[in-house]
Parts: structure tokens; sequence; C-alpha cells
């Protein structure tokens, strides 16, 4: 049962047929750190931080094509969990998208040093 407070395991959100590996890294790094919580009793406030802080730690690196994609999945992913919050999302979002304009900047050949 998925609660708005973002501290229950939505239906489904394990279920790795429906989700990119990127996407299931970020989720069971989500999952592992709300049991890790849930042991050591700790208050859902801090829970939920820890848990988001996972699921973030676990987001694929914006460094080639298909890295932001999956980042970008992941962001999407983690605002309907409400790992990401939905004011962050936009600010988050916004990192992949110049990482992209930044690849398509890139030179297609290696610069050559001038003599």
């Amino acid at each position: 049962m998925h609660h708005s407070d973002g501290l229950a395991l939505p239906r489904g959100e394990a279920k790795a047929a429906s989700h990119s590996a990127a996407v299931e890294r970020c989720c069971q790094a989500r999952i592992r750190s709300l049991q890790d919580s849930k042991a050591s009793n700790l208050n859902d406030w801090e829970t939920k931080k820890r848990a988001s802080q996972a699921f973030f730690n676990a987001m694929p690196d914006l460094t080639e094509y298909e890295n932001i994609r999956d980042f970008i999945a992941c962001v999407a992913q983690g605002m309907l969990l409400g790992a990401i919050q939905p004011i962050e999302g936009p600010k988050i979002l916004y990192a992949a998208q110049v990482a992209v304009s930044a690849l398509h900047a890139r030179p297609k050949t290696p610069i050559q040093p001038q003599k």
C-alpha cells in the first residue's frame, strides 16, 4: 500500500520486469534503506530522509547518453515514490538537460594540438 508520506513500499516497486536496471538499482537501494531504518527503529522523518538519499546515491552518473536516459527514468520513478520531492525534481532534471547539451556540444573528432 502506498502512503503519501513515501515510507510505505508501493505495490510493484520491487518488480524488476517493469524497471530498467538503473531504476531497479535505485528502488532496491531505497527498499534496503527503509528496511534498515525500520530495524533500527528510526523515526519516520529520518527513515524517509535516509531512503531518499539511498535512492539518489544509486542513480547513474551523467556521463553518457544511456546513463542520462536512465538518470531521467530514476528521477521520474523517484518522484512517483516520494523519494525525490516534487520541488527538487525539476532542478535535478535540469542537470540531465545540461548534461545532454554538453554531450551534443562535444567535438565529433579529437581536437589536434596546433604546431
